[in-house]
């Protein structure tokens, strides 16, 4: 083989390696990087273990932090709304997402937030609280409970015994309830919760105003902005490291308009059904659920109002029980649909509606 021959070769793989790395998705990680925050024990910015984590499993990292996105242009806002998934770091500080509140619930990609300080009150309001938790003791190992064991970011977890969830010292947001959220983990030794979701289009809590345009999760494992060493930004256990991850996958998933199945209900229904989407109208995920007397194969699909197909929401066997499948239509245009659900016994259509 002629040594031209073999670089071309050699390109080809490497421009296939790189394309298969870009493929799994886009993560832009707002991280305040500046020189009087580097971790002495590795010379880099102490967010820098997060994306590195992330980068190794395949996802693209943009970093990113602009501290008024008040006055930004139109490029910079572009940057939040056509990536995948947005995290918010841990160096971060929190008073200008008080400032810039509006525009970052607003966002309809979905935002996994690490920086706990600002979810309080009077910063991005996510939860009806000012108290936060910070844990000192100094390399002791915490456990969390599981709320949703049959959630699938815990497969593979022996979930019947709380998991080691974080090393100390960390910060957690100050409440045992999250309003309108779904905890599925809270701290062993006092019920503090450690992983919440919200829901698009809904009340982060009853009463707050604010609500996110796209889904949210909060997740602690770690200290939030310590401006000295050391940080302690990235205090995962072996156990959430991957939960943290599984996570991740979820929610870029669900910006990239996969289906993504909500754990089934304990109670068996006696009938089929199609339940109508919420929200409806929408813009860009909605929910579906159905209800399965029996195990079946389901096709979802969507179709405009002449018939013609125009996405696959999800197929597959599905066990009986109650069934969610959070549909993302980001890449479809504006205006009526007509969803079916086809099994080997059933079949059903009602509208829903996507705006923009």
């Amino acid at each position: 083989m002629s040594i031209r021959k073999g670089f071309i070769i050699l390109l080809l793989v490497c421009s296939l390696a790189m394309i298969g790395h870009a493929q799994k998705g886009t993560i832009v990680f707002v991280s305040y990087q500046v020189d009087t925050k580097i971790d002495p024990a590795t010379g880099d910015y102490p967010d820098m273990p997060h994306i590195y984590a992330l980068q190794d499993e395949g996802y693209e990292v943009i970093t990113f932090y602009d501290d008024s996105l008040l006055t930004a242009d139109e490029a910079t806002l572009d940057t939040l709304y056509e990536a995948d998934l947005i995290i918010m770091g841990r160096s971060t500080p929190s008073i200008p997402y008080q400032t810039n509140k509006q525009i970052w619930n607003e966002i309809t990609t979905p935002i996994l937030n690490l920086e706990l300080w600002n979810c309080r009150g009077s910063r991005l309001n996510w939860f009806n609280t000012e108290t936060m938790v910070s844990i000192a003791d100094e390399g002791t190992v915490y456990n969390a409970i599981i709320d949703v064991p049959d959630d699938p970011v815990f497969e593979g977890w022996d979930t019947s015994a709380p998991l080691p969830w974080v090393m100390s010292p960390f910060d957690a947001v100050g409440v045992k309830e999250a309003g309108n959220g779904k905890v599925l983990a809270r701290l062993e030794s006092d019920s503090t919760v450690v992983f919440v979701r919200f829901e698009p289009d809904v009340e982060f809590y009853d009463g707050s105003i604010d609500m996110p345009a796209g889904h949210r999760t909060v997740i602690g494992n770690g200290r939030d902005n310590s401006g000295a060493a050391p940080f302690n930004y990235y205090n995962f256990t072996a156990e959430s490291e991957q939960i943290f991850l599984a996570e991740v996958a979820r929610m870029v998933a669900l910006s990239q308009g996969s289906a993504v199945e909500e754990p089934e209900s304990e109670t068996v229904p006696k009938d089929f059904e199609l339940s109508q989407n919420y929200p409806n109208p929408f813009n860009p995920s909605t929910t579906i659920k159905f209800a399965l007397p029996e195990r079946s194969h389901v096709r979802l699909t969507l179709f405009n109002l002449m018939g013609v197909e125009s996405a696959k929401i999800a197929e597959g066997d599905y066990d009986a029980g109650q069934h969610e499948i959070v549909f993302h239509a980001g890449n479809l245009s504006a205006g009526v649909y007509l969803y079916k659900i086809d099994t080997e016994r059933f079949s059903a259509v009602k509208k829903l509606a996507i705006v923009k």
